[in-house]
């Protein structure tokens, strides 16, 4: 079998050993984040999945639905799709333009992985600071969701949240290639 995140190859076992070695050696704080997001992300599809489901069997059959879970749907996607960012930054199989890495040689790549890191963890914290002005407009205008009553800003939190993690996510991605270099030239 081959592992889809490294490209290791490797036999008999449900996760790579390269991978799973460098999971634990990633310490404590980046083994609880990603435990924290893995359960987040399929709690969120999950309710998305039952309510969805819900809904379509009530209005197929009763000819009603559940108040304001249109709305909740529509937050849900939200948070699946940050917290999928993160998990698709975490595993650095997000989408990235790599036009130049692709036309210069293996050794000069990671430098090139450096400058993309760093140059996309200062655009979500751009990014970030722009979510939380939007949430803090929300916040003032009192709109309540129709599902519970929510007042709307809590539902929307996650955009800055989102952003913040994907922000430590390419720093930490951009730490990890610049120790990578170092020891490559102390070797």
């Amino acid at each position: 079998m081959q592992c889809l995140k490294c490209g290791n190859d490797f036999d008999d076992l449900y996760q790579c050993p390269l991978c799973s070695e460098v999971w634990r050696k990633s310490g404590k704080f980046n083994q609880i984040t990603t435990g924290i997001e893995d359960y987040l992300i399929a709690l969120f599809l999950g309710m998305m999945v039952i309510t969805v489901l819900l809904q379509v069997f009530m209005r197929n059959f009763f000819q009603s639905g559940i108040q304001g879970a249109d709305d909740l749907i529509r937050h849900l996607v939200l948070w699946v799709a940050f917290f999928g960012a993160g998990i698709a930054t975490r595993n650095q199989s997000h989408v990235k333009i790599d036009v130049l890495s692709n036309l210069v040689k293996d050794n000069v790549k990671k430098y090139f992985d450096v400058i993309v890191n760093l140059f996309s963890c200062i655009v979500c914290v751009i990014l970030m600071i722009a979510a939380c002005q939007f949430v803090f407009i929300e916040y003032q205008s009192q709109v309540h969701s129709q599902f519970l009553d929510l007042p709307v800003w809590i539902m929307e939190i996650v955009m800055p949240l989102g952003y913040l993690i994907i922000s430590i996510r390419f720093a930490h991605n951009c730490i990890t290639g610049l120790q990578d270099i170092f020891r490559e030239r102390a070797n």
